[in-house]
C-alpha cells in the first residue's frame, strides 16, 4: 500500500514539474532558428509596420526588429522571443471589436480608429456602408482613415499605443520618422502610451486651401533658438530692427525640411539672406528658409511637407551657420512660433 502511495506521490510530482517546465518553456525562439514558430513572429512584426521577410529564417535583421519592439515596449531588450515577447506581440496585433453605437457611420469609425472604410467594409464582409445599431464590426489596426468617403486630411492625431514605435507609426501612415519627429519637436525616438502623436499626412489630391493655425506646419529644423521674432539688436549693424522671422543655430550642413507642401517660388541667392528657398503653400501663405550653404529644389518644383529643400549654412548677412525662418501670411511676417508644434 505504501509502495503504490510512493508511486502515485512521484507521477503526481513528475507531472507538475512537466507542467512547470512546459508552461515556463512554452515559447522561444531566437538567432539561428527556422520554422514556423520563426514565421508567426515574422509575421506579427509584419503586421505592426515593420519592415521584416516572413520567410520562418531568425536572422539578424529580425533580431535587430524584436530588439526595437522589446525596447518600445518596456520588456528586456536581448533579441530572443520569449513568453513576454510573444504574448504581447499577440496582444498588439489584435483587432478591435466594436459596437455600432447611435450615430455612429462607417465614416466617423475610420476617422476615430485611423483606419480606411474600405479595409473595414473589407474585413467585415460589408457590401454597403449601411450599419446599424449595436451591429459588432472588426476594426483592424490599420489604414489613414476616410478611405471611401473622399475625406482628405491633412493632420492625423495618433495616440500612441501598446507595441507604437515611431518606426511602425511612420510605416502606418507613410510618413518618415524625421517628419512625425519634426512635426511633434521630438528630439529622440522614445514615445510613451498615451502620448498623442501629430501626423503631417497629406493624401493625395487635397486641394483644400492651407490653413495658418497652431501646428499646421512642421519645423524645419531642431536646434536652439538664437534670435527670435520681434525687435532686435542687429547683430552686424547693431542698430535696432524688427526681425521678421527666428534664427536656429545649427552646424554647417545640417538638413533643412519643408515645414508644409507647396511649390518652391524662389531658389536662390536672395538680398542679405544669402542662398534662400521660399515655398508658397496657397492661400498668401509663404516660409522662407534663408541662409542655407546649398540648395537642394530649384524654382517651379513641388514639395512636400518633411522632405529636405537645403543645407544649412552662413551665406548673406549672417555671423555664423543657422537657418532664418519666416513665415508670410499676405505678404506680411508673422511669429512662427504662434504656428509651429
Amino acid at each position: 500500500m505504501k509502495k503504490r502511495s510512493l508511486v502515485f506521490i512521484l507521477l503526481i510530482f513528475l507531472t507538475l514539474q512537466s507542467a512547470i517546465f512546459f508552461h515556463v518553456h512554452a515559447f522561444k525562439t531566437e538567432l539561428g532558428d527556422r520554422g514556423t514558430g520563426v514565421k508567426e513572429v515574422q509575421q506579427y512584426l509584419f503586421n505592426l509596420g515593420y519592415d521584416v521577410s516572413v520567410d520562418g529564417i531568425y536572422g539578424n535583421q529580425t533580431k535587430i526588429i524584436v530588439k526595437d519592439f522589446q525596447y518600445n515596449n518596456g520588456l528586456k531588450v536581448d533579441g530572443v522571443v520569449g513568453d513576454n515577447t510573444f504574448k504581447l506581440l499577440k496582444e498588439v496585433c489584435k483587432n478591435i471589436n466594436y459596437t455600432v453605437k447611435k450615430g455612429d457611420t462607417l465614416s466617423t469609425i475610420a476617422v476615430n480608429y485611423n483606419v480606411s472604410i474600405a479595409d473595414i467594409k473589407r474585413i467585415n464582409n460589408l457590401k454597403s456602408d449601411l450599419i446599424t445599431i449595436n451591429q459588432e464590426l472588426i476594426i483592424p489596426k490599420t489604414g489613414i482613415g476616410g478611405g471611401d468617403d473622399n475625406k482628405l486630411y491633412s493632420t492625423i492625431y495618433h495616440v500612441v499605443e501598446r507595441g507604437d514605435s515611431l518606426y511602425t507609426i511612420s510605416k502606418r501612415y507613410g510618413v518618415d520618422i524625421q517628419t512625425i519627429k519634426l512635426a511633434n519637436k521630438l528630439t529622440t525616438d522614445l514615445i510613451v502610451i498615451g502620448q498623442t502623436i501629430v501626423i503631417p499626412y497629406n493624401k493625395a489630391n487635397n486641394n483644400e486651401p492651407f490653413k495658418l493655425t497652431k501646428g499646421a506646419l512642421i519645423w524645419p529644423v531642431l536646434g536652439r533658438i538664437s534670435s527670435g521674432y520681434g525687435y532686435r539688436i542687429h547683430p552686424i549693424r547693431k542698430t535696432r530692427h524688427f526681425h521678421g522671422g527666428i534664427d536656429i543655430a545649427i552646424p554647417l550642413g545640417t538638413k533643412i525640411y519643408a515645414a508644409a507642401s507647396g511649390k518652391i517660388v524662389q531658389s536662390g541667392y536672395y538680398n542679405g539672406f544669402g542662398k534662400t528657398i521660399i515655398i508658397d503653400h496657397g492661400n498668401n501663405i509663404r516660409t522662407l528658409y534663408a541662409h542655407n550653404s546649398r540648395l537642394l529644389v530649384r524654382t517651379g518644383a513641388k514639395v512636400t511637407v518633411g522632405q529636405v529643400i537645403a543645407l544649412s549654412g552662413s551665406t548673406g548677412t549672417s555671423t555664423g551657420p543657422h537657418l532664418d525662418f519666416r513665415i508670410y501670411n499676405n505678404e506680411k511676417t508673422v511669429n512662427p512660433l504662434n504656428f509651429l508644434p
